[in-house]
């Protein structure tokens, strides 16, 4: 599985994503689901694959500017386990 790092600067949030979330779909995210609070961004970016691991979604969260102070795992893919990787 190939995980996704969706990132909001409006809010200074990040949150790692399993590909298969409904929330993420393989980087491409919630289709119709701009609610116009800025640019958001998923890294990598499809049709980029995915970080490979969990680990490496973590590293590149870890880099992000010191802004990103709400930072962490998606609820729904903790919930369904997806993350455990």
């Amino acid at each position: 599985m190939a995980y996704f790092v969706k990132v909001i600067p409006p809010s200074k949030r990040a949150r790692i994503h399993a590909g298969d979330c409904t929330f993420c779909r393989d980087g491409q995210g919630m289709e119709n689901q701009d609610k116009g609070t800025g640019p958001t961004y998923w890294k990598p970016a499809h049709p980029e694959p995915g970080f490979p691991t969990v680990a490496e979604a973590v590293a590149f969260m870890a880099a992000l500017p010191a802004r990103y102070t709400d930072t962490g795992y998606c609820d729904d893919c903790q919930k369904r386990g997806a993350l455990n990787a």
